[in-house]
């Protein structure tokens, strides 16, 4: 049955930016009326490739799909007829029932996210995890990825987990710059009291091995990404999820029995906590030694042979 299209109203009333709002999209503003980013289209990871003029209310792809108005957007994301297309504007914005259904999703979601249990569906594919090197196997395996609903939305999400395997927070990374908080945290979350991929981080065992030193070490580095990149390559590794360390997160270093290798970012900031964190471990007795990054580098642009090297005791 046909329903009733403003074809003019639309025009009139509903801008490209409420578009993308409704598509999760999130842009880059470069100017005042004007967003960039990639092509939420074709999925390219150019992040100049596509372009909003928010007054005059078009878009362009420039790479591949060329541009239009909010008509042609939904036509080309959807491959739709310029009709469908138009029925698929009026539904979103003006039809009771999707508005109503839109609102239930949002305090759905809201409320699922208090539950530590829940796996939030993500997209593990995305033009921000390819430009961080992260594949959607990669995603997949640190439960990670887009979410387009709720706190995390416009975000990557990343579980943190407990040494149970249980999910105890999300924390959500902005993927576009200027974007703050650049890390999201739930607000009642203490991260102080965690590590981030302490559950893939097998215990010493002193009956299979006489001492942690015979186990592969485990890196201690500050960020998710540095930590990401490093399992990627082949290692363990757990992150701070800053450049300080508390009593607790001693305490799981301490319960775990590894041998580790503290390896913090190579900036001023970095190389002051390195010294205060080490002198706790000390204290606190732990196996490890200490690795000094220059030239402002980050555990996150290390290649396999030095990552290797500096297991060497």
């Amino acid at each position: 049955m046909a329903i009733y299209l403003d074809i003019d109203k639309i025009r009139r009333e509903d801008n490209i930016n409420r578009l993308l709002d409704f598509y999760s999209i999130q842009l880059k503003q470069i100017e005042s009326n004007h967003l960039s980013g990639c092509c939420p289209i074709h999925q390219g990871d150019n992040p100049n490739a596509f372009h909003v003029d928010l007054e005059k209310n078009l878009f362009n792809c420039f790479t591949h799909c060329g541009g239009g108005s909010i008509f042609d957007f939904v036509m080309k994301k959807e491959k739709l007829s310029f009709y469908q297309a138009a029925s698929r504007i009026w539904n979103i914005f003006y039809s009771p029932s999707q508005r109503q259904s839109m609102k239930q999703e949002n305090a759905k979601v809201k409320q699922e996210l208090t539950l530590m249990n829940l796996r939030l569906k993500l997209q593990h594919h995305h033009c921000y995890l390819e430009k961080r090197n992260i594949t959607p196997q990669l995603a997949q395996y640190f439960q990670m990825g887009f979410c387009q609903y709720g706190i995390m939305k416009n975000r990557i999400a990343i579980p943190v987990f407990d040494i149970q395997n249980r999910i105890v927070a999300y924390c959500g990374r902005a993927v576009q710059e200027g974007i703050s908080p650049k890390y999201l945290f739930p607000k009642k979350f203490n991260k102080s009291y965690h590590l981030f991929n302490i559950q893939h981080i097998t215990p010493h065992i002193p009956q299979a091995s006489p001492s942690p030193q015979h186990q592969k070490p485990v890196f201690i580095v500050e960020g998710f990404f540095d930590c990401i990149h490093i399992v990627k390559m082949g290692f363990d590794a757990v992150a701070l999820m800053g450049c300080s360390i508390s009593q607790q997160q001693l305490t799981l270093l301490k319960d775990i029995n590894r041998f580790y290798i503290l390896m913090l970012d190579g900036d001023d900031a970095g190389e002051k906590a390195t010294i205060k964190v080490s002198n706790k471990m000390a204290q606190f007795k732990l196996t490890f030694k200490t690795v000094y990054l220059i030239e402002l580098k980050e555990p996150e642009l290390l290649d396999y042979d030095f990552l290797e090297m500096t297991t060497r005791n």
